[in-house]
Protein backbone atom coordinates (compact mmCIF):
# COMPACT_ATOMS: atom_id res chain seq x y z
CA UNK A 1 0.00 0.00 0.00
CA UNK A 2 1.15 3.14 -0.81
CA UNK A 3 0.77 5.79 1.71
CA UNK A 4 0.50 9.61 1.33
CA UNK A 5 1.95 11.85 4.01
CA UNK A 6 -0.89 14.65 4.80
CA UNK A 7 -0.74 17.79 8.12
CA UNK A 8 -3.89 18.16 9.67
CA UNK A 9 -4.94 20.79 12.51
CA UNK A 10 -7.00 19.35 15.34
CA UNK A 11 -8.78 20.32 18.50
CA UNK A 12 -5.97 19.83 21.08
CA UNK A 13 -9.27 17.87 23.47
CA UNK A 14 -9.47 15.56 20.30
CA UNK A 15 -5.96 15.04 19.99
CA UNK A 16 -5.37 13.97 23.43
CA UNK A 17 -8.39 11.48 23.46
CA UNK A 18 -6.67 10.22 20.15
CA UNK A 19 -3.27 10.03 22.51
CA UNK A 20 -5.09 8.63 25.44
CA UNK A 21 -6.82 5.84 23.44
CA UNK A 22 -3.53 5.04 21.18
CA UNK A 23 -2.11 4.70 24.24
CA UNK A 24 -4.72 2.03 25.55
CA UNK A 25 -4.55 -0.17 22.51
CA UNK A 26 -0.60 -0.21 22.23
CA UNK A 27 -0.61 2.18 18.97
CA UNK A 28 0.73 5.19 16.81
CA UNK A 29 -1.75 7.94 17.00
CA UNK A 30 -1.26 8.13 13.30
CA UNK A 31 -2.42 4.49 12.62
CA UNK A 32 -5.23 4.57 14.93
CA UNK A 33 -6.02 8.17 13.20
CA UNK A 34 -6.25 6.33 9.59
CA UNK A 35 -8.29 3.50 11.38
CA UNK A 36 -11.05 6.05 12.34
CA UNK A 37 -11.09 7.79 9.16
CA UNK A 38 -11.38 4.45 7.41
CA UNK A 39 -14.53 3.18 9.23
CA UNK A 40 -15.68 6.80 8.56
CA UNK A 41 -15.62 6.70 5.11
CA UNK A 42 -16.64 3.12 5.00
CA UNK A 43 -19.47 4.06 7.15
CA UNK A 44 -20.25 7.02 4.43
CA UNK A 45 -20.20 4.72 1.49
CA UNK A 46 -22.55 2.65 3.37
CA UNK A 47 -25.33 4.98 4.05
CA UNK A 48 -24.94 6.02 0.30
CA UNK A 49 -25.85 2.81 -0.92
CA UNK A 50 -28.53 2.58 1.37
CA UNK A 51 -29.93 5.56 -0.26
CA UNK A 52 -29.61 4.48 -3.58
CA UNK A 53 -31.09 1.34 -3.12
CA UNK A 54 -34.16 3.36 -1.64
CA UNK A 55 -34.31 5.55 -4.66
CA UNK A 56 -34.18 2.59 -6.73
CA UNK A 57 -36.96 0.72 -5.02
CA UNK A 58 -38.96 3.86 -5.08
CA UNK A 59 -39.06 4.07 -8.75
CA UNK A 60 -39.66 0.57 -8.76
CA UNK A 61 -42.78 1.23 -6.80
CA UNK A 62 -44.14 4.58 -9.05
CA UNK A 63 -43.26 2.43 -11.87
CA UNK A 64 -45.38 -0.47 -11.06
CA UNK A 65 -48.15 2.05 -10.08
CA UNK A 66 -47.75 4.23 -12.63
CA UNK A 67 -49.74 4.34 -15.98
CA UNK A 68 -49.95 1.41 -17.98
CA UNK A 69 -48.39 2.99 -21.54
CA UNK A 70 -45.04 3.97 -19.22
CA UNK A 71 -42.73 1.77 -20.94
CA UNK A 72 -43.43 3.34 -24.42
CA UNK A 73 -44.44 7.20 -23.34
CA UNK A 74 -41.80 7.09 -20.00
CA UNK A 75 -39.59 9.81 -21.46
CA UNK A 76 -42.99 11.66 -22.03
CA UNK A 77 -43.85 11.17 -18.32
CA UNK A 78 -40.59 12.19 -17.22
CA UNK A 79 -39.80 15.42 -19.19
CA UNK A 80 -43.88 16.41 -17.72
CA UNK A 81 -42.48 16.14 -13.82
CA UNK A 82 -39.54 17.78 -15.02
CA UNK A 83 -41.40 21.26 -16.27
CA UNK A 84 -44.02 21.66 -13.60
Amino acid sequence: MIMKRTQIYIDENIYSDIEKEAKHERRTVSDLIREMLSRELRIRNREKSVKSAEILIKLINLAAEGPADLSVKGEDYLIEELTK
